[in-house]
């Protein structure tokens, strides 16, 4: 199925992001061989939107987030939603563990790297922290509420070294959802197609895997049987 990962730094609210887009989730038990034991994924089916299984992730300041298998996981995904809080400017360990991806990717050129979308959560706490009153045209200037979410996306735009188009403002707080199943999901349906070709490569290169693991043990079973004649050819040119 589709993988889509979820990344992030602690408490940045990837597991409220999960929930708002998907709702309700049942736990994938078996998935697959190999998956990082810090992964936990969740089947996931929403109108639509193709069956996909979800992966949250610990955070990539936490002392459980191994960056190893971490760039193995990304660089199987078929989408990828980075979350970021707006109202925390360091993000540094953010953009160290992207640029580990991009350099990761870049190394496998057999493989198109996963579309990115970038989450920017808490907008709601954005000055003035009292107001909420959405939708907010992030154009409007004279708003003061709109300038600072406009630019807290151009910061996270600058510091993660995305395109400002791939970065999402939302809240995710209950009562205070925004954004979520309006731009955030119009922006996943829009990278679906790209996503699902990046599934089929992914497909296809474990399928050649299988068909050359198939020839090998041929290969080695036609060693194996060389060998054991071998003997008893060279017995017989010998006789002659």
């Amino acid at each position: 199925p589709l993988r889509i990962l979820v990344l992030g730094r602690s408490n940045s609210g990837k597991s409220s992001l999960i929930n708002a887009l998907f709702g309700e989730l049942k736990t994938a038990t078996d998935v697959l061989t190999g998956t990082a034991q810090s992964l936990e994924p969740f089947v996931l089916s929403r109108e639509g939107f193709t069956q996909a299984l979800i992966f949250d992730s610990p955070g990539c300041d936490s002392s459980f987030f191994d960056s190893k298998p971490m760039l193995i996981a990304a660089g199987n995904a078929d989408l990828i939603l980075w979350i970021t809080p707006a109202n925390r400017p360091d993000r540094q360990i953010e953009r160290q563990f992207l640029d580990a991806l991009r350099t990761y990717q870049a190394a496998r050129m057999e493989r198109r790297p996963a579309p990115l979308l970038v989450v920017v959560s808490f907008i709601d706490r954005l000055r003035p922290a009292n107001e909420w009153q959405p939708p907010y045209d992030l154009t409007d200037t004279a708003n003061i509420k709109s300038a600072n979410i406009a630019a807290a996306v151009q910061a996270v735009a600058a510091d993660l070294a995305v395109p400002a188009g791939q970065v999402i403002p939302v809240s995710l707080r209950e009562g205070k959802s925004y954004n979520v199943d309006d731009t955030l999901w119009a922006a996943i349906l829009n990278h679906q197609d790209e996503a699902l070709r990046i599934r089929l490569m992914r497909c296809l290169d474990a399928k050649k895997r299988a068909e050359d693991w198939v020839m090998l043990r041929r290969q080695m079973a036609g060693a194996g049987r060389f060998l054991r004649d071998l003997p008893e050819r060279l017995g017989k040119r010998v006789d002659k």
